[in-house]
């Protein structure tokens, strides 16, 4: 394979750079992002790129590409709407956060508001000690109240449009297999994303925070990958595409 391809998609603009490993040329070109239709811009560049430059999509051997889908949707608040299941004592988890203003010097300065607001937040009888051990087992009424004032408020229609989770007292995930074990036996159809799963460390704002936004951000994010993925082979390129991380390194799709 001759070309090795990187991509940065941006909310605007695609910014396309091609390495030609016989000759060490690299290629670069611009497109207009298409946030509407995720992986087009893809199939546009790699055209202009065949037509200009006479870069055949078969012969690369190597697709990496970033992307801002995820940041921009947290930025833009346009990620799927979210209810919370917490552990009882623990609603007012991602409005109080740390308890810390934004500017010290400024009484009036306000934190920006949680990407899920105080009303669709719903509590679970349950607690566990500082080791992890059982002091309340979840109780299932509890839960099937939760998962009933959910869907009452209409969050629970569609398939993507609720993801429920469960913080617990702990990062053990001790109460985890008997809140999903509850959520999957009467309402399967609802998406669920646990805290302890996402980010097990004890502190449960941190936890809370971070698999919100995980939450938040990956329905669009899944399709936007799988458009992306289905977009290169239609164009003959034959390896999987990889994704940048933050840490410098990528990784596959999946």
């Amino acid at each position: 394979m001759r070309y090795r391809v990187g991509v940065d998609i941006g909310g605007s603009f695609t910014d396309f750079a091609v390495l030609d490993q016989q000759t060490n040329l690299i290629h670069t070109l611009k497109v207009l992002s298409r946030p509407d239709r995720p992986g087009s811009e893809i199939v546009t560049g790699l055209i202009q790129f065949q037509q200009r430059d006479g870069i055949e999509p078969a012969e690369i051997g190597y697709f990496t590409h970033g992307t801002t889908v995820g940041i921009n949707a947290v930025i833009q608040r346009r990620g799927v709407r979210l209810a919370l299941f917490a552990t009882e004592g623990f609603c007012d988890v991602l409005e109080l956060a740390r308890l810390k203003i934004p500017h010290i010097h400024d009484l009036f300065s306000r934190r920006p508001a949680p990407l899920i607001s105080r009303d669709r937040v719903f509590a679970i009888r349950e607690r566990s000690d500082c080791h992890g051990n059982v002091l309340q087992p979840v109780d299932r009424q509890s839960v099937l109240e939760a998962i009933a004032q959910a869907q009452a408020r209409g969050w629970g229609r569609a398939v993507k449009a609720l993801w429920f989770r469960c913080c617990t007292v702990t990062a053990t995930g001790t109460m985890k297999p008997a809140v999903k074990a509850i959520i999957d036996e009467v309402a399967p159809e609802l998406l669920t994303s646990y805290s302890a799963d996402i980010w097990p460390i004890i502190r449960e704002y941190e936890r809370t925070t971070t698999a919100t936004i995980n939450a938040y951000v990956q329905p669009m994010v899944i399709n936007y990958l799988e458009s992306f993925e289905q977009a290169l082979p239609r164009l003959g390129v034959k390896p999987p595409p990889r994704i940048t991380k933050s840490n410098g390194g990528v990784m596959g799709v999946e």
